[in-house]
């Protein structure tokens, strides 16, 4: 899919499978026909957990929710931060290793989703020759902005 369409698929689908009939389909991992669009679940291990395990909630207030598309050019690397709030976070191109620390490190490739860790500081990097694309939707509030990644000064 071309990044463009990323964003209104990740929309739609949000929208989709909201409903309880369009999760049993999402978890058998079959498409979803709805007028002349086809919504193709993506498959997130751990729903209702961070990668590390950790339990999240939405934060309170008025939402916001904001999607970007993030690029970390071949061999480089994010600097040491964290988020405050949940992330879906799905790898579109490229392989990427995050380091957590003291929870060691994950390989993630393209096609992988999943939400981020929450406060808990850690480090993105483009392995291999490719640069990454990941699409990021931040799942926050109006007031306070919490969306802006924290620098961290060392690993958790």
């Amino acid at each position: 899919m071309h990044p463009s369409n990323v964003l209104a698929a990740l929309v739609f689908s949000a929208v989709v499978f909201a409903s309880p009939s369009a999760q049993a389909l999402e978890a058998d991992g079959k498409d979803i026909a709805y007028e002349d669009v086809i919504a193709t679940p993506i498959h997130m291990g751990n729903v209702g957990h961070t990668i590390l395990g950790q339990p999240f909630k939405y934060p309170a207030g008025t939402p916001s929710i904001k999607a970007y598309n993030i690029q970390i050019p071949a061999g480089q690397s994010t600097d040491l931060h964290r988020h405050a709030v949940p992330l879906f976070a799905w790898v579109v191109s490229g392989v990427m290793e995050v380091d957590y620390g003291s929870k060691g490190k994950r390989t993630i490739t393209a096609g992988t989703a999943y939400i981020e860790a929450i406060n808990w500081c850690h480090v993105g990097k483009a392995v291999g020759s490719q640069p990454v694309t990941v699409v990021g939707v931040f799942l926050g509030q109006v007031k306070p902005d919490q969306l802006a990644p924290e620098a961290c000064a060392k690993a958790d």
